[in-house]
C-alpha cells in the first residue's frame, strides 16, 4: 500500500468496531467455494457476481470481507453491493443482516441442500467522487474480496476456492491465478485456498502488453501492462531496462524468492481509479498515461512499482503477527505498520 493512504487507514482501524459473527475454526471447509463473475456490463460498470457455498441445513452466516491486507482497515466497500439473492435447491432463502455487523448475512439452510448460492450486484464508482472506478470502457480491475462472500467460521486458508470470470469480448487479463482453461471470453482459474484468491487479483483490458523483466529465468517476473490507448503502452528498450535492474536490485537486497511467479499489474490511465497494493505474487499499481511517453519529463511515481515489489517480503512473505489474522472479518493489528510501511516506503525511493 503507498502511504498516501496509509494514515487514513489506521484512523479507521482505530475507530473500527465490530461484533464476531462466529468464532473461526482450525478444521478444513468440506467442498469448494465457487466464485463466478460476469464482467462484460462495463457500460453500466457492473459486475454480476455468483457465490456457490458448500453449505449443511440448519443456520450459516455468509461474510462479506471486512478487514483486508494492504488496507490496514475495515474498508470491504459493502457500500457497493446490490441486488443480494440467496437460494437453495433453486428456491429463494430470506436472509437478514446481522444486528450489529453490516458485514454478515444470516440465512437457514433447508434440510436437504447441499450449499446455498449467493448473487449479487457490485457496483463500480461512476466517477471519483463517489469512491475507486475499478471498471471503465477500456480496462477493469477485478478484486475477489469485492467480488465474493464465504461462509463464517472458517479459517480461510482452510477453505478451497475456484474462480472464474467473464470479460468483454476481445479482451486480455492478467493475474497470478492459475488458469485452468478459457472456454470463449470465460477464464476458469485452477483451485487454491481462499486466502491465496483474494491475495490474487485481475486487470483486464482492450489494450495489453506483457514484458519479461527477467529473461530466461526460472521464476518468471513480468510487468503487465493495460492502458487507456495502444499508444501508451509501448516501453522502450532503455525502460526496460530499468524495471529489469529492479528485480535485481531487489533479489541482491532479500537473496530469496518465496513466490514461483511474480506479476506486476500496471494500469496506466487516467479514467481507472488509482492504487498501489501489495501481494504476495502480484501488486495492483497504476500511474498516468505518460509513464512510458514522457518518461524523461519526471520521475514522480516510479518508486511505486519498487514499493509493491518490496511488499512481497516484508509485508506479505513476512508480517507483523496481529496482522495474520484468521479470516477477513477479523480485526487486524497495526504494531508494526511503521516497519511495514516505512522500511517498504525508504526501500521503494532506494
Amino acid at each position: 500500500m503507498n502511504m498516501r493512504t496509509t494514515v487514513l487507514s489506521v484512523l479507521l482501524a482505530l475507530t473500527a468496531t465490530g461484533v464476531q459473527a462466529q468464532t473461526p475454526q482450525d478444521v478444513a471447509w468440506p467442498g469448494v467455494l465457487r466464485i463466478e463473475v460476469d464482467a462484460r456490463d462495463i457500460g453500466r460498470r457492473i459486475f454480476k457476481v455468483k457465490a456457490t457455498i458448500p453449505a449443511k441445513p440448519g443456520p450459516l452466516t455468509l461474510l462479506y470481507p471486512q478487514w483486508l491486507p494492504g488496507a490496514h482497515s475495515p474498508s470491504g466497500p459493502i457500500d457497493k453491493v446490490a441486488g443480494l439473492v440467496v437460494t437453495a435447491n433453486g428456491k429463494p432463502l430470506q436472509w437478514t443482516r446481522d444486528q450489529y455487523d453490516v458485514y454478515a448475512f444470516k440465512v437457514n439452510v433447508p434440510e436437504g441442500a447441499s450449499e446455498v448460492v449467493a448473487q449479487f450486484n457490485f457496483l463500480s464508482s461512476q466517477g471519483g467522487s463517489q469512491g475507486r472506478v475499478v471498471m471503465t470502457p477500456e480496462m477493469l480491475n477485478l478484486q475477489w474480496n469485492a467480488n465474493s462472500l464465504y461462509p463464517a467460521g472458517v479459517i480461510t486458508r482452510n477453505l478451497q476456492a475456484q474462480a472464474s470470470v467473464t470479460l468483454p469480448k476481445g479482451w486480455s487479463y492478467a493475474t497470478a491465478l492459475a488458469t485452468e482453461r478459457r472456454d470463449g471470453d470465460t477464464v476458469v482459474f485452477k483451485p487454491i485456498r481462499y486466502d491465496h484468491l483474494v491475495d490474487s487479483p485481475l486487470f483486464a483490458g482492450r489494450y495489453y502488453q506483457q514484458y519479461d523483466l527477467d529473461p530466461g529465468a526460472k521464476v518468471p517476473v513480468r510487468l503487465n501492462v493495460f492502458a487507456d490507448d495502444a499508444k501508451s503502452m509501448v516501453a522502450k528498450p532503455e525502460q526496460l531496462k530499468a524495471h529489469r535492474a529492479l528485480v535485481q536490485q531487489i533479489y541482491k537486497l532479500y537473496g530469496a524468492r518465496h513466490f514461483d511467479r511474480y506479476d506486476f499489474l500496471l494500469a496506466l490511465t487516467s479514467k481507472l481509479g488509482g492504487i498501489g497494493l501489495e501481494h504476495q505474487r502480484s501488486s495492483e499499481n497504476s500511474g498516468d498515461t505518460g509513464y512510458f511517453t514522457e518518461w524523461d519529463k519526471t520521475w514522480l511515481g516510479r518508486d511505486l512499482l519498487p514499493h509493491e515489489f518490496n511488499h512481497s517480503w516484508n509485508g506479505k512473505y513476512r508480517r507483523g503477527a496481529d496482522l495474520t489474522t484468521a479470516n477477513f472479518n477479523v480485526p487486524m493489528g497495526d504494531s508494526l505498520l511503521w516497519l511495514y510501511e516505512g522500511q517498504t516506503q525508504f526501500w521503494g525511493q532506494v
